[in-house]
């Protein structure tokens, strides 16, 4: 049995053309967060409209068929490998990829123009279409150590697949002691290499399309791990992580401290200069202070104007100390502009875990009573919750108090903002 090539080449490009449309509406309502997507889309087309003219046409040796319609299958390629590196925002290899399509359709334009043989169109066909497949197949599997998805490495082997097949029907026709004339030649081998072809390039756009997939995953989790404002952790993520860390202090025996932060007199700044003033002072803030911790500290915004820092394997002594950097930080960045008559500062609590607590629970209330404290204090301190006792007075590291600081008497309850 011979499979037809005519036949499936209009397989192909019947198959290609809904696969297009529906990466066309991916485009329309994801592009913002999925790139390459249009790219592939027009990959598709190019492919579809290739084949159709190789199909149709009598002895795929006129002008629309060796010309451009196998120009499109080069260029259909290089689409896609376009696209596989924006979709990974990586820079591709662009002038390459044009080149290849340019070079490949002036070799077939003098072929068609000089009746060529048809061995040289394969050959040509066949080296251009090596070199861009193994392109998105070595950027989808190389380096083999590294970590790569399951839809990357699905996508990659396709590739390399397709890129196997291209060499075989290179070899075949170049070695062969009776290669096919033209594309229609009744040869079995033939057949098999572009009914191979046909399964792999429906099989591309799957393992695409499992990419998107993944990526609009990846995007999703990034959004409910992060504060949209801020980019930094949020609430929901913040207490799954203090979890993590209590769960394996307890187990290793180390210290776990908790600093909570609180912006003073926000509220004014909404008020005279409006909530985009606020919501900068708060990236500001946040981008402040993200280079002053430790790499595996974890920092996140709790709610409006209260951030929480989560310090693992460090006391109460060292919290203090990252507790009062950043709180001198934040008068020194004078918050929201130099000339803001009333800038904010920072309230900070800080607690560390005791050998008793078995939930975060118990230490985020006693960093939230020693933040109560030095808002009450007068702001723009650091108190820290072990100096919160019933009848001793409760020192602080030095800091200017306020004009409105509230009496001397410690009391737990919010001082207004």
């Amino acid at each position: 049995m011979q499979l037809d090539p005519r036949t499936i080449l209009l397989l192909m490009a019947f198959t290609a053309v809904p696969t297009a449309l529906v990466l066309l509406a991916v485009a329309r309502f994801y592009s913002a967060q999925v790139r390459g997507v249009k790219h592939w889309t027009g990959a598709n087309i190019a492919l579809a409209c290739g084949l159709v003219l190789l199909g149709l046409s009598q002895t795929a040796n006129d002008l629309p068929a060796r010309v451009v319609g196998n120009t499109l299958l080069v260029l259909t390629a290089a689409l896609y490998y376009l696209a596989i590196m924006r979709l990974l925002n990586e820079k591709p290899r662009a002038r390459l990829a044009w080149a290849t399509v340019i070079i490949s359709g002036v070799a077939f334009a003098l072929l068609w123009a000089t009746h060529g043989p048809y061995r040289l169109a394969v050959v040509t066909l066949s080296a251009a279409l090596i070199l861009l497949t193994g392109l998105s197949a070595a950027r989808l599997l190389l380096p083999v150590s590294g970590e790569r998805r399951v839809s990357h490495r699905f996508t990659g082997l396709l590739f390399l697949l397709g890129c196997i097949l291209m060499a075989m029907r290179l070899v075949y026709i170049l070695f062969s002691a009776h290669p096919p004339g033209n594309l229609f030649a009744s040869d079995f081998w033939h057949g098999m290499i572009l009914g191979g072809a046909h399964i792999t390039v429906m099989l591309m756009s799957l393992g695409f399309a499992l990419m998107i997939v993944d990526q609009l995953a990846s995007e999703l989790n990034r959004l409910a791990t992060l504060d949209a404002l801020t980019g930094i952790g949020n609430r929901r993520v913040f207490y799954a992580r203090a979890e993590v860390e209590l769960a394996r202090c307890k187990r290793k025996n180390t210290p776990l401290s908790l600093l909570m932060i609180d912006l003073d007199r926000f509220k004014a700044i909404n008020d005279a200069l409006g909530h985009a003033a606020g919501d900068e002072t708060l990236r500001r803030f946040a981008a402040l202070v993200g280079p002053h911790l430790r790499e595996y500290d974890f920092f996140a915004r709790l709610g409006g104007e209260e951030f929480a820092v989560l310090l693992p394997d460090a006391t109460e002594e060292f919290a203090l100390a990252i507790a009062e950097r950043l709180r001198e930080l934040t008068v020194a960045e004078h918050l929201p502009a130099p000339a803001f008559p009333v800038p904010t500062t920072a309230s900070i609590g800080a607690a560390q875990l005791r050998p008793d607590e078995t939930a975060i629970d118990a230490l985020l209330q006693r960093a939230d009573q020693a933040l109560y404290a030095a808002k009450n204090g007068g702001r723009n301190r650091v108190v820290a919750a072990s100096w919160l006792g019933d009848t001793a007075p409760m020192p602080t590291i030095a800091a200017k108090p306020d004009a409105d600081a509230v009496s001397p008497g410690l009391t737990l309850q919010r001082h207004a903002k």
